[in-house]
């Protein structure tokens, strides 16, 4: 219809092949109708006027709508697949994947964390493969402590092998940068 979807994190997805975007097409058809009536999101007036003033940009102005479409990768542990699958982070973590306040999200929400290498990077806290894919899975770094619950660990424990192994692959590829350039 051509109005935004403020809340849907798109740019998380723009990057997504075809046929990636057609099996969750495929997907989310085949799920039963939920209960209940259309719904209503309501922002306070605060963030109504940020959003009037352009101070926060919905899903659809985060993205680079002159990029040419995603072309399939060959699925495997390598940095390549990773550097697909990292487009689901950049929502929060920003393009360039250094983290740093959020734009629209609550004001209590903490900073995302800095994903590339180098200094002030939450990276170094995993120092092998397992142990990334244990706090995707578990939600907890190495040493027991809690990752942030905005985290969307239902989704992160989800993922595959492949997919959690070649993120971690790629996520030490990437260009170190202070934290919080987004």
């Amino acid at each position: 219809s051509g109005r935004p979807v403020m809340l849907m994190p798109s740019e998380d997805y723009a990057r997504l092949t075809d046929a990636d975007v057609a099996a969750i097409v495929a997907f989310a058809s085949q799920l039963p109708p939920a209960s209940g009536g259309a719904s209503k999101i309501e922002f306070p007036l605060p963030v109504r006027a940020l959003y009037a003033v352009g101070a926060i940009q919905d899903a659809s102005e985060k993205i680079d709508h002159s990029l040419p479409p995603a072309q399939p990768i060959p699925e495997g542990v390598t940095a390549e697949h990773g550097a697909y699958v990292v487009n689901t982070c950049i929502g929060c973590h920003g393009p360039r994947l250094s983290g740093g306040k959020i734009p629209g999200v609550p004001p209590d929400w903490p900073a995302a964390a800095n994903l590339t290498p180098g200094e002030g990077s939450a990276m170094a806290r995993y120092p092998t493969a397992d142990a990334f894919v244990g706090m995707l899975r578990s939600g907890k770094r190495p040493d027991g402590s809690a990752v942030s619950e905005v985290m969307p660990f239902e989704s992160l424990k989800a993922m595959s092998d492949t997919d959690t192994r070649a993120l971690y692959l790629h996520l030490k590829t990437v260009a170190p940068r202070p934290a919080g350039q987004r």
